[in-house]
């Protein structure tokens, strides 16, 4: 199955990334493929703070998943993107939608 997440889950929530990242992990373990993570409000700040950049630039090795982050949430939260990361707008996120079996949202 081809999968593709919306991630809107705030900077700080460590449990909830936490999940996201169990949740990722078990779908790769059970041979599915993560197409997208498409990152948008807050989860910009949180996926390209410091301490997460590790995780998610195994997570991109692993899997081979695109990771964007909404240009609007980047505009707005003054971020900076770093590699694995990728700005995109809401273009990309349906064109991911269209071309996956289902689309999840992490909030």
């Amino acid at each position: 199955m081809d999968i593709s997440l919306i991630v809107r889950v705030p900077c700080g929530e460590q449990e909830r990334w936490q999940r996201l990242h169990d949740f990722l992990n078990a779908v790769l373990a059970q041979g599915h493929t993560v197409r997208q993570c498409f990152f948008q409000g807050e989860a910009v700040l949180g996926a390209t703070e410091f301490a997460a950049e590790p995780a998610w630039s195994g997570f991109a090795e692993r899997s081979g998943a695109e990771l964007l982050l909404c240009s609007q949430a980047m505009e707005i939260h003054h971020a900076e993107p770093k590699a694995p990361f990728t700005v995109a707008g809401l273009g990309a996120l349906i064109e991911a939608a269209v071309r996956s079996d289902r689309v999840i949202s992490f909030v």
